[in-house]
């Protein structure tokens, strides 16, 4: 179905700042911040996702605790993905003492995982680390850096609005390198991989718990030759319009665009979430954003990861075609304590407060 995305209140807060990429302390305990790091490999075989949280929006923990209580559970994500498939992957959550991060400028630290941003003589950027088990007594060490080429799109811009949910496309385009290393049982190496593609980071926060607060959440980025394109369209539980915007990003020049949204073709995965498998975004100037997803490379009850066709074309007329990452976001299952429990048995608790 078509549909002109006309909100009747906004609920989404934009920027695009490095400054403003720093963890903002003193929350509700329901409240939340997450930093997300993506990248596809040069021939699109490969792909790495590493989520830093400051409360982990999908534990029981977070899920279930009274909200006058203090109490964090900050997490890591991480996945490696070959081929269209997870390959190493690893969720660990934490208490509060496993969580430290800057309110001056963009670092944080969570277990043995951490990422910083750092300005050098041949570009700024952020370096992550992370250091986490696997299965079987297996445990991963990578470095990756992402040297920013598009960032800081809206250096004077901040997000950080109480009331909304705030997102800061901080980089929407990076030189992403790094390498991973396995360690089997026994601590000798079992597998090395070395890792040069193209990625992403942005930056999201909110004061409000996820579950009672957005109904679903569909966005997605590609990196084309001569441009980056980044869409959302988020949508509140009490929202009767949803918000919907597309991001072109082109000769270091970021425009925003109000666009209209069709999406067709829905399908529900093996966890019942149920999603579009075509979107077609269209704006007032005739660019044109078509997304199909091909292969679902992350589930769980409440959201989906795909590697996505995209095709972009501009205002010459001129198709651009490539694979990028989308992502959907449906939470409000989150409120089920025994999807809570099923989800959980995929998470590692380090010193995490019961």
């Amino acid at each position: 179905m078509a549909s002109v995305d006309i909100p009747t209140s906004e609920r989404f807060n934009f920027c695009s700042s490095v400054r403003d990429d720093v963890w903002h302390g003193d929350k509700l305990a329901k409240a939340y911040e997450w930093w997300y790091f993506d990248a596809l490999s040069d021939d699109g075989s490969e792909a790495v996702v590493v989520v830093f949280l400051d409360n982990f929006v999908y534990s029981p923990r977070y899920n279930s605790k009274d909200g006058s209580q203090p109490k964090r559970f900050p997490a890591v994500a991480f996945t490696y993905f070959n081929g269209g498939k997870a390959i190493y992957r690893s969720v660990s959550e934490f208490g509060e003492a496993g969580f430290s991060a800057d309110t001056e400028r963009p670092k944080g630290r969570i277990g043995e995982c951490s990422f910083e941003y750092r300005d050098a003589t041949y570009g700024s950027g952020y370096v992550v680390n992370v250091r986490m088990a696997l299965s079987g007594g297996r445990r991963l060490e990578g470095t990756f850096e992402w040297l920013s080429v598009e960032a800081d799109m809206l250096p004077d811009s901040f997000c950080t609005d109480s009331t909304m949910h705030s997102w800061n496309m901080v980089a929407p385009r990076s030189d992403v390198t790094g390498r991973l290393t396995i360690y089997d049982r026994r601590g000798r190496e079992s597998d090395l991989r070395h890792f040069r593609g193209t990625g992403y980071h942005d930056h999201n926060l909110d004061n409000r718990w996820l579950a009672k607060t957005v109904r679903d959440w569909h966005w997605g980025r590609a990196h084309f030759a001569d441009a980056t394109a980044v869409f959302y369209r988020y949508s509140e539980v009490d929202e009767q319009s949803p918000s919907t915007k597309l991001f072109v990003i082109r000769d270091q020049e970021l425009k925003e665009r109000i666009v209209d949204y069709d999406e067709q073709n829905y399908a529900r995965d093996r966890h019942g979430i149920r999603y579009p498998t075509r979107l077609r975004l269209i704006s007032e100037d005739n660019v044109r954003l078509r997304v199909k997803p091909l292969t679902v490379i992350d589930s769980s009850f409440y959201f989906l990861r795909f590697l996505a066709d995209f095709t972009l074309t501009l205002r010459d007329g001129v198709p651009r075609r490539t694979t990028g990452i989308t992502e959907f976001i449906a939470p409000s299952s989150l409120k089920y304590k025994w999807l809570n429990w099923l989800s959980d048995l995929r998470v590692k608790k380090s010193e995490v407060e019961r």
